[in-house]
């Protein structure tokens, strides 16, 4: 629980204003670089796993990187870290197979 101000300032405000902050930035990043059209040319099975293990990884670490900022440094909360780890690697042994799945549903699908 939040106990006073000065815990909501330390608590709250920091993740709210850096997901704001890097919000606007992708926003602006987007409305400069608009997306290349999309080809009808499936990937390769082993270039989908690649592309599958480099976003799998580099979210799982992002996502570690921001609980130890705002959770451990910021909100002195030293338990967070070890329960996003446990955490997001069940979520990671739930998704991985589905995309996969979908991908392969989507390859039957397509002419």
């Amino acid at each position: 629980m939040i106990d006073g101000a000065s815990d909501f300032w330390r608590r709250i405000v920091p993740p709210l204003a850096a997901g704001f902050a890097v919000f606007l930035l992708l926003l602006r990043y987007a409305v400069r670089h608009p997306a290349p059209p999309p080809t009808d040319v499936r990937p390769s099975w082993g270039s989908y796993f690649r592309y599958l293990g480099v976003t799998v990884a580099s979210g799982y670490v992002a996502m570690l990187a921001i609980v130890l900022v705002f959770h451990a440094v910021l909100a002195r909360d030293h338990g967070a870290l070890r329960s996003a780890a446990a955490g997001g690697a069940a979520l990671l042994g739930i998704a991985v197979p589905l995309f996969v799945l979908a991908e392969l549903i989507a390859r039957r699908r397509a002419p």
